[in-house]
């Protein structure tokens, strides 16, 4: 009985709502990219990703080749949005992924929606700490989460 009524961690691949056909999750809890990728490896197609934040100083090489095989389109906001691009942009599997970088987190959001289509699933896993925007991952969770419920 448990196990059929648990819903999940709250901030950990948090379904939040579906909205014209597309799917937002809130994985705020990520804030390594190891989290992110282990979180991109739970989704069956590309995700559109609002990825960003406070500069743990952890290199994004790796996450940069997982984003070009699992991401449709990234979205960046956030004091790290310059090296995630990079490391995007310089994996070896690159392809014409649609980069945005955003410079307020709501308009990270924002840019998000107008992206997705029907079918799309929309994930905030940003694979860096919230501390540049936000007290800590709960408040930037709980953020998008309304953002995410006002649209």
């Amino acid at each position: 009985r448990v196990a059929r009524e648990f819903a999940g961690v709250e901030h950990r691949i948090e379904f939040v709502r579906e909205l014209h056909g597309v799917r937002y999750y809130n994985d705020s809890i990520a804030t390594s990219p190891t989290r992110t990728i282990a979180g991109l490896h739970s989704f069956d197609r590309r995700v559109i990703l609002i990825a960003g934040g406070y500069d743990k100083k952890i290199p994004f090489d790796d996450f940069g080749k997982v984003v070009c095989d699992h991401v449709k389109a990234l979205v960046l906001v956030g004091v790290t949005s310059e090296k995630i691009e990079n490391a995007v942009r310089n994996a070896e599997n690159f392809n014409s992924l649609p980069i945005y970088r955003c410079t307020e987190f709501k308009q990270a959001a924002e840019k998000a929606k107008e992206v997705a289509k029907g079918g799309d699933t929309v994930i905030l896993s940003p694979a860096c700490a919230s501390f540049d925007l936000f007290k800590n991952f709960e408040e930037r969770g709980n953020t998008f989460k309304n953002i995410v419920k006002g649209f």
